[in-house]
């Protein structure tokens, strides 16, 4: 019975319906936290506490035993010692250990890590609270993960995110300290593990950064959130903690795999997706086409432009800056900041108002938006009173703002301000209601620094930056919640609250690529063509001809559907919008939009990256119980036009149907998993689709270099 009953729990726990419970237990050497997945031990004395082990349940050691488990946050170097300990619940069944230790300066430091039933995964949180009577200063980078990992005898391989590069690509070594400004991953080769660094990337108000260096002990680790330094010269900003104050860090985390660096991001993805992000929205990821213009009555031109985006297959159509009250009705001349500020429709432009347009767009069935910059605003309404002087970011008594020969000149206004945050909340939260918006795109172009030092916002000289992120979070955390279908663009992503782009976009599933498509750029040949700078070069996905293939189009915009991605007129011009494009294009766009509707999902599941030859590129989606998958493949620029594609993490006994979006239907073929494990022969470009009927000629020749494919995997019954 004992048996049957453990069977029944795996499948169960395979289905997702019982899951493993966390274990956070206590003695009087210490405490043990595990899931059935990871395992972590602290040890303690009267004064310390230290790492004993941190493994995968069933994997080998990672830690160098009895070293530090956080480093002191004081630029003055105080020193902490333990004081107590706390266990407790925390979301989604998870269980959270808090150990406090007080310094001889003031301050109390908790070091918070959490985990939860799924993934062998461990969150790390630290908090420091200022309980002594003078302002106490901390390093500019608060790193609540702290580890010292043991030195293999071949080393740890490291692997980050490389331009232009899909996946965790190999980068250098540890012979000298290292500085990482996006996540990583250190593989020990010899026992086939990897371990995943990563955080919260502070939406661009704060820094991600890691730190490694290897010494005689073993390979320190320290990561977390660090302050920007100013892009003028001047002090270097520190997180200041006044009496009776706190400061807190954003989530950092560490996951540990069996496998490589793809194994090791799916297990943090599968963790993050989860505990962390935003539950996606239906069809995600959106398909959204971004536009605006700078004249009067652009609603007409807008209402036609939609026409096209419902034939194409948008499925979000969203305005730009210049919706606003006061906006440039100069047309052609990018002055998208003037009237900035102002949470009012502009009727010369929308004679009807944006509610009109917006439930022109839900007729259509797609989603409706706005482009906001909260932190920015027309210096003119300041000059007239409408936006209080108080408000401004000020460094050293002086407002900050761009200053362009396109724009109107602007001004920040500072989100550490409780006054401001809860203005911002206000405007944003009626213009949704009203307009029933369903995506923001949230862009601080008009950006110059965040880091106010004036002390009458309440927070202090160095920590301005903090506390304008603090307030975003809590206006971000306020619109969600009012609106729990909300859906955005952040330029600036943060883990918690994009439901677009979570994470790093290159490394791991769900990103978005922020496109602009538009009309300078597109020539008017038959079968369409994009055209940018630097004839006769198809490196990375740039088009660069006057006259391009059915293959040469699709190459491009596969390249730009790894991910959810966003078409707009960047300059806010008529001959940038899509239906300045040839009809060759806009057919190849059409016809990839259509198939990409069929497999987009996937775009949240696993991701691998196949082996495959040099000079050719692949990344595969894939359910984690391998039943579905899409695999795109790029021939880019390489000499050889045939390659053998390796995929990954199939089931070998398992036949699957291959359906290529550049066969016609009809044609898919039947395999093994195991065959497709050992690899299938791929062609590419595909003549047809890169020669047409016989009219290549030796000019273009050098697009038979290059081509995709994008492969529906289907595991049959």
């Amino acid at each position: 019975m004992r048996r049957i009953l453990q069977m029944f729990c795996l499948g169960l726990l395979f289905s997702g319906l019982c899951q493993a419970e966390v274990s956070i237990s206590k003695s009087a050497g210490g405490w043990e936290i595990g899931n059935g997945h990871i395992r972590m031990v602290l040890a303690r004395t009267a004064k310390e506490v230290r790492l004993s082990s941190l493994r995968r349940e069933g994997g080998a050691e990672w830690a160098v035993p009895n070293t530090p488990v956080f480093s002191a946050p004081d630029k003055d170097g105080g020193t902490y010692q333990f004081l107590d300990d706390a266990i407790a619940n925390a979301s989604k069944g998870g269980k959270q250990l808090t150990l406090r230790f007080q310094s001889d300066k003031g301050g109390v430091l908790s070091l918070i890590l959490t985990a939860h039933p799924e993934g062998a995964v461990i969150e790390v949180v630290t908090r420091l609270e200022n309980k002594g009577k003078q302002t106490l200063l901390l390093h500019p980078q608060m790193d609540p993960l702290f580890l010292t990992l043991k030195n293999p005898a071949g080393g740890l391989k490291v692997y980050s995110s490389v331009q232009s590069q899909h996946g965790f690509q190999p980068d250098g070594d540890l012979s000298t300290p290292r500085e990482f400004q996006d996540w990583l991953v250190l593989e020990d080769a010899a026992t086939s593990e990897s371990a995943l660094i990563g955080g919260e990337l502070g939406m661009g108000m704060l820094a991600w950064k890691a730190d490694v260096r290897k010494s005689a002990a073993g390979t320190i680790v320290t990561a977390g959130n660090t302050l920007i330094k100013p892009r003028k010269s001047g002090p270097e900003p520190v997180f200041e903690v006044a009496p009776g104050e706190k400061v807190e860090s954003p989530l950092s985390f560490f996951a540990l795999a069996k496998g490589d660096t793809d194994n090791a991001g799916n297990e943090a993805f599968r963790y993050l997706k989860r505990y962390i992000f935003p539950t996606p929205m239906a069809d995600a990821p959106w398909l959204t086409y971004c536009i605006w213009l700078t004249e009067r009555n652009s609603e007409a031109p807008i209402l036609r432009e939609l026409q096209l985006a419902e034939r194409l297959g948008f499925d979000v159509f969203y305005h730009d800056a210049t919706w606003f009250e006061g906006a440039s009705v100069v047309p052609g001349m990018n002055d998208w900041s003037k009237g900035l500020g102002s949470y009012q429709e502009n009727k010369e432009k929308f004679p009807h108002g944006i509610k009109y347009l917006s439930d022109e767009v839900r007729a259509k069935g797609m989603k409706f938006g706005i482009w906001v910059d909260p932190s920015n605003v027309d210096e003119a309404r300041v000059i007239s009173g409408e936006i209080p002087d108080e408000w401004l970011v000020k460094i050293d008594g002086k407002s900050i703002g761009v200053v362009h020969p396109s724009l109107t000149r602007t001004k920040e206004i500072c989100m550490g301000d409780p006054k401001v945050v809860e203005w911002l909340k206000k405007q944003l939260g009626d213009i949704i209601e009203k307009w029933n918006l369903q995506w923001i795109k949230w862009d601080p172009s008009a950006t110059e620094s965040y880091e106010c030092n004036r002390t009458d916002h309440g927070h202090g000289r160095s920590n301005g930056a903090y506390a304008a992120y603090q307030g975003r979070l809590e206006i971000t955390r306020y619109l969600m919640e009012r609106f729990p279908n909300l859906v955005g663009f952040e330029c600036d992503p943060s883990l918690h609250y994009s439901r677009t782009n979570p994470g790093p976009r290159n490394l791991l599933p769900g990103g978005y690529t922020n496109e602009f498509i538009t009309g300078p750029m597109v020539s008017p040949y038959v079968w369409g063509s994009l055209a940018t700078a630097g004839k006769g070069d198809a490196r990375a996905s740039y088009l660069t001809e006057g006259w391009y293939s059915a293959s040469a189009l699709d190459y491009y915009i596969r390249k730009n559907l790894l991910h959810g991605f966003s078409f707009g007129n960047i300059n806010g011009m008529w001959s940038q919008l899509l239906s300045a494009a040839p009809a060759g294009y806009l057919e190849a766009l059409q016809r990839n939009i259509h198939y990409f509707k069929q497999y987009r999902e996937l775009l949240y599941e696993d991701v691998y990256h196949p082996q495959i030859a040099t000079g050719w590129s692949s990344v595969q989606y894939l359910k984690p119980d391998s039943s579905e998958g899409v695999i795109y493949v790029f021939r880019d620029k390489s000499p050889q036009a045939d390659a053998t594609l390796r995929l990954k993490a199939l089931d070998p006994t398992a036949r699957y149907q291959v359906t290529s979006l550049n066969d016609r239907p009809g044609r898919e073929r039947i395999f093994t998993g195991e065959s497709l494990m050992k690899g299938l022969s791929v062609h590419l470009p595909e003549q047809w689709l890169a020669e047409g009927d016989g009219i290549f000629n030796d000019e273009y020749a050098h697009q038979r270099d290059y081509g995709s494919d994008v492969l529906l995997l289907h595991r049959l019954p």
